[in-house]
């Protein structure tokens, strides 16, 4: 079900589109992901549990801007990271995210590491912990939206 987030959310990439630069460049400068319980390894918040990764990468600023929001994760989340692995596999932690309640977060990342991220998103991760789930609530592999 659309949300108001979900709404400016799309209006905000759709802006970020519109923005001057090199032809091409801005789309692929956005990541996203479908978090559910089941894609934890070892287990997680269970099926009912989801959540949603939208994020932009802004060149210029060096900095990953994003919305990342779950339900059904059983609490509250305690953490919430990117991380280098393909699905089926648990991998290092790449980026550390912020659960920013009802509004964008942006976080720097390293050069290096958003431009591997961005040529195979789906060899990284998006997970978020809770205190009840500390290996993690829910997980989506990253893909280039």
């Amino acid at each position: 079900m659309p949300t108001m987030r979900n709404t400016r959310l799309a209006a905000t990439l759709a802006l970020a589109a519109l923005t001057v630069s090199p032809a091409g460049a801005q789309g692929d400068n956005l990541l996203a992901a479908n978090l559910f319980g089941d894609q934890v390894e070892g287990g997680g918040a269970g099926e009912r549990a989801t959540g949603d990764f939208n994020g932009l990468y802004d060149r210029a600023s060096g900095e990953l801007c994003y919305y990342l929001e779950a339900d059904g994760i059983g609490g509250d989340a305690t953490a919430a990271h990117i991380h280098k692995g393909k699905r089926g596999s648990t991998g290092a932690e790449v980026v550390t995210l912020e659960m920013a309640e009802m509004d964008e977060a942006c976080v720097a990342v390293e050069a290096g590491a958003i431009a591997a991220m961005l040529r195979s998103p789906e060899d990284y991760y998006v997970d978020i912990h809770t205190a009840a789930h500390r290996d993690g609530a829910v997980r989506g592999q990253l893909k280039d939206d």
